[in-house]
């Protein structure tokens, strides 16, 4: 049987974190710290505390507003209440704060609370800012720079002080944060602030091929860049490797598969902490970012497992591409013929009944994407003729009338 504990009845897993205010007089009610006497009291003050705020609101003008605002500014209080709530440091004696003291005070000192959130809020982005991870992933800088400022922009915490605005499309690990307003935005900072410094431990180019090794459109794709690196230096801890260029091989992610398959989730949990460890030892890591990397690890440990389960590990640990190492299809269009060759080209084309004599005809004589382009053009070649030609192209040739004419008809191109 579990011992209550009779100077914190309150259970903290029991308090809302999004809804503070309206979960704390709920477990007040619970465990008789509020009476009801207590309750109507409360309940009353923040009916005159509406009512000044929608005066506020429509600036006198007015004694009677929409209902929807007039829920959307009670919410709003509630909010700035809760805020100023959770500044002590049990729920029981923010209980006490709220049967002793004006609830109008409260109101009044969680939105300087809010204001203080504001501007710390506002310093913590300058800072990410200074040192923000060079990507070209666009969800990245357009979120913690322009979105950021996009909320500071419309925030209005005097009666909407609950309210997000933006929809923060660059995903941090550990998740989006079940929080509202003002501290959604602080609680979205610090993670990218974590998951930045973390990474600025790492050169741009190797968190870019790393990157690449999931798709080399990741630029244009909201995922999380935290967590491949992270993973990725790990599974070089784990195998001594150096892990500053972000170089898993094959060889590599078979050695993890073999290790992680015959562990037990408390097992793969030990592994990466004591890789942290040494990661820390290794490259020096921000204090802030060990902190978060250490909360990250049940989360990656559970991937791990998952991916282990469907042989997909090669999924999590990344292994690096290099598209710049790529052959690189290089397309010109080359010197055109004098208009009179061209011209005798093209009749004797037209004056040919022979299909194949057509088609040796174009790809011995025409050596330009310039002239091609104009010999199909004035030539008028049947379907089936057409279809013998660019089956019969060099892939370089056939890649650029692709990209100039992205036709059905090419798609039938065999390829074998």
């Amino acid at each position: 049987m579990e011992a209550l504990d009779i100077l914190h009845p309150i259970k903290e897993e029991m308090l809302n974190s999004k809804y503070y205010f309206q979960s704390l007089i709920e477990q007040a009610c619970y465990c008789g710290l509020l009476s009801e006497k207590e309750l109507s009291a409360v309940q009353t003050d923040l009916l005159l505390i509406l009512a000044e705020q929608t005066d506020k609101w429509s600036k006198g003008e007015s004694s009677s507003i929409p209902t929807e605002k007039a829920q959307d500014i009670m919410t709003s209080i509630l909010f700035v209440i809760g805020i100023q709530l959770k500044s002590y440091q049990t729920p029981e004696q923010a209980v006490d704060v709220l049967k002793s003291e004006p609830l109008k005070l409260l109101f009044e000192n969680g939105l300087k609370l809010v204001r203080r959130k504001m501007a710390v809020s506002r310093h913590l982005q300058k800072r990410i800012l200074d040192h923000l991870l060079d990507t070209p992933n666009v969800y990245y800088r357009s979120t913690v720079a322009d979105g950021v400022n996009g909320f500071f922009k419309l925030y209005r915490p005097q009666f909407a002080a609950h309210e997000i605005h933006i929809t923060a499309d660059y995903p941090i690990f550990l998740g989006r944060p079940e929080l509202e307003g003002i501290e959604f935005i602080e609680k979205y900072l610090r993670c990218i602030q974590a998951e930045n410094a973390f990474c600025v431990c790492f050169a741009p180019q190797d968190i870019h091929h790393l990157l690449c090794g999931l798709t080399q459109d990741y630029r244009s794709v909201p995922l999380n860049i935290f967590e491949p690196v992270l993973l990725s230096a790990l599974g070089l801890m784990i195998q001594e490797r150096n892990p500053k260029r972000l170089d898993l091989t094959e060889h590599d992610i078979s050695f993890l598969y073999r290790l992680f398959s015959g562990q037990s989730e408390k097992e793969v949990q030990s592994c990466l902490k004591k890789a942290l460890f040494c990661l820390n030892e290794k490259i020096d890591l921000p204090q802030i970012s060990i902190q978060y990397a250490s909360l990250c690890i049940p989360k990656l440990t559970a991937t791990i497992l998952n991916a282990v389960k469907m042989e997909t590990l090669d999924k999590v640990f990344l292994i690096p591409t290099y598209p710049e190492q790529e052959p690189q299809i290089i397309l010109s269009y080359g010197d055109r013929m004098n208009d009179n060759a061209y011209q005798k080209l093209v009749e004797r084309i037209l004056q040919t009944d022979s299909s194949e004599e057509k088609i040796a005809l174009i790809l011995d004589e025409v050596h330009s994407l310039a002239d091609l382009l104009d010999i199909l053009s004035d030539t008028e070649l049947y379907a089936d003729e057409f279809d013998l030609l660019i089956n019969r192209f060099p892939l370089p040739v056939f890649a650029m009338l692709l990209s100039q004419y992205p036709n059905d008809d090419f798609l039938d191109r065999k390829t074998y």
